[in-house]
């Protein structure tokens, strides 16, 4: 199975935010639907945008709300369904509006059409920190970087891929995370989804990088259920091979062979609380 995650330039953000009032800009129009199932085994969701549409499939609403804040995912708390309920969402930018303010349209349509309420705390966190290991770090630099190129949902990059996107395919082995052009903090991002504690990126290293790792994972955390069960083996259950597969190594490992290495710190981290957001959208 592959999980495509589309990473355009309106994602970035950093661990300090300040809050931008809603309502100063909106969407023209918007389009939000449940997403419809697919088969077991298949996961797929993206997010794009250009100078005239917002394009999010299968997102969560916890995706929603990272973006619409500027924040990393394991910055935001609220009831578990914010990471599984999932929508499609097309949304027309108004004339003369840049994607820079995406994020607070976004707000402004979260609070609309979902009633979203939230406040900011800052808590002390047990994280782990990415830094550059003894020795240096050993990292490929892309071929050609995300920003260079067509955005997420344009013209594929190397293995047919979006600039700046993420291939993740899950196995009996392990996950294999692919990302041909992805900064050091993207990375930590992801990865943390698959860490017990968030990854923070620490390295002080800028630019893009291609990065292949194959790793067994300690959590799924915020992962869709169909990505986080089993893989069907093919041909079905008579299939079963003779002995398990051989399991990949952890998460540690696989950033070792960067010249990185995680360590496992104390920081106090800004979280945005859901106060209070309903489960299903109100009308188009």
């Amino acid at each position: 199975m592959r999980l495509w995650i589309l990473c355009a330039s309106f994602l970035s953000c950093c661990v300090a935010f300040g809050q931008q009032p809603p309502g100063t800009i909106a969407f023209e129009v918007a389009s939000i639907k449940p997403s419809k199932p697919l088969p077991m085994g298949q996961m797929r969701f993206g997010m794009t945008a250009d100078a005239g549409m917002l394009r999010y499939t299968n997102v969560a609403l916890k995706d929603c709300i990272r973006v619409a804040y500027r924040v990393k995912d394991f910055q935001v708390q609220g009831p578990e369904w914010l990471a599984g309920e999932r929508f499609d969402i097309v949304a027309k930018l108004p004339d003369g509006s840049s994607q820079d303010q995406i994020p607070e349209m976004l707000q402004a349509l979260l609070a609309e059409r979902f009633n979203l309420a939230l406040h900011r705390e800052t808590k002390e966190h047990a994280i782990y920190a990415l830094v550059a290991a003894k020795g240096g770090p050993k990292l490929k630099p892309a071929e050609v970087p995300a920003g260079n190129g067509p955005e997420a949902g344009g013209n594929p990059g190397r293995g047919g891929m979006p600039r700046g996107a993420f291939s993740m395919m899950m196995s009996p082995e392990g996950a294999h995370l692919k990302a041909p052009s992805a900064t050091l903090s993207a990375i930590a991002e992801m990865i943390s989804r698959f860490s017990e504690r968030p990854v923070v990126d620490m390295t002080g290293i800028e630019g893009q990088y291609d990065f292949d790792l194959v790793f067994t994972p300690e959590t799924m955390r915020n992962m869709p259920a169909v990505v986080r069960g089993p893989m069907p083996p093919p041909g079905g259950a008579e299939h079963l091979p003779d002995a398990p597969a051989e399991r990949a190594g952890s998460i540690y490992d696989a950033v070792q062979r960067y010249g990185l290495k995680l360590e496992a710190r104390k920081a106090p981290m800004e979280v945005l609380v859901v106060d209070h957001i309903e489960k299903a959208p109100t009308e188009n």
